[in-house]
């Protein structure tokens, strides 16, 4: 069975939101639910899935770029392109003590619910995340203090 023209449709939008990235996947049932893109020739990697919401079919995405970034989107049957959060890895530096410690705090809760609800669409399992990601996700959602003694090494965690 073939995608119907809703998914072509968000296959052909998808390969335009990323030139140059040879994307050829099939939609389910043909294809896999989810999967994994790697750029050709770069350190880009997209991660995908096929979902339902109240607006109809889509396709989510999280694509990880150590130079450009990260972006997290789900493109719809109609072409609309939802932007959506990505791992936040910095905040301001107020000067003052609690103000920060607040901030911080807000970045590790923001930082959890995403990881949790990446986690739920599928982003995150059954293949490949890059482990820069990994790393930074589990700095900014306070599971690893980068400040913390390395155990045996008399140094910061760097």
């Amino acid at each position: 069975m073939n995608a119907d023209r809703g998914d072509e449709a968000i296959v052909e939008r998808f390969r335009e939101t990323h030139p140059g990235w040879n994307i050829d996947i099939e939609p389910p049932p043909a294809g896999p639910s989810s999967g994994a893109i790697r750029q050709p020739g770069g350190s880009g990697l997209i991660r995908y899935a096929f979902g339902d919401d109240g607006r109809g079919r889509y396709l989510e995405y999280y694509s990880f770029h150590r130079i450009w970034g990260d972006s997290h989107a789900r493109i719809y049957a109609t072409g609309e392109r939802e932007s959506l959060d990505t791992l936040g890895t910095s905040t301001v530096v107020t000067g003052d003590p609690e103000q920060d410690r607040r901030q911080v705090e807000r970045l590790h809760v923001f930082n959890q619910r995403l990881i949790a609800e990446l986690e739920e669409a599928g982003l995150l399992s059954g293949g490949p995340v890059p482990g820069s990601f990994q790393i930074n996700a589990a700095i900014v959602t306070g599971a690893v203090d980068p400040d913390e003694e390395t155990p045996g090494t008399g140094g910061r965690g760097d």
